[in-house]
């Protein structure tokens, strides 16, 4: 087992870059369809509570934020994963800087329900999130050509940029 010995001395000289690892999931996320689906069993018939990606964008920002321990699980709603960012130390703000997650406010979906939406700032007033028609993660401006208000703007004490 040396090559596993070497691979831990090797690893214990290098610092993990959280926050530029963090960015650089969130813009190498873009045109993914990882996150279109969410499958769950309810009275024994399986079915896919993101309805194809129409209602995939809490899912797709609970998950990064996940993987950075940011918060405590992945979630299918905004409200759930509003709720773990507020217990794991997330706070308002007014500045928006790249990493922050943006809430926009409610509107109707293409599938023709209201809700909110979730995504992250790039910076250079440009968002990143999950669209509800193509069933992707897109970049667009970071108000949808103010079209979309923006009602909350988050920031975690580890994202410092």
């Amino acid at each position: 087992m040396v090559v596993g010995k070497s691979l831990r001395n090797a690893m214990a000289k290098f610092k993990f870059l959280k926050q530029q690892n963090y960015l650089a999931m969130i813009k190498g996320s873009q045109q993914s369809k990882m996150f279109c689906h969410l499958y769950i069993e309810e009275n024994n018939k399986k079915r896919d509570i993101l309805k194809n990606g129409r209602l995939s964008c809490a899912y797709y920002v609970s998950c990064i934020l996940k993987i950075f321990d940011f918060i405590s699980t992945p979630h299918a709603t905004v409200s759930g994963t509003l709720k773990d960012m507020a217990e794991n130390n997330w706070k308002e703000t007014k500045k928006l800087k790249p990493g922050n997650v943006l809430v926009w406010e409610e509107k109707i979906s293409s599938g023709g329900g209201v809700h909110i939406h979730i995504g992250f700032y790039l910076g250079n007033n440009k968002a990143i999130s999950a669209s509800d028609i193509k069933c992707d993660i897109i970049i667009h401006h970071h108000t949808y050509k103010n079209t979309r208000k923006i009602i909350q703007i988050l920031t975690y004490p580890q994202i410092t940029s």
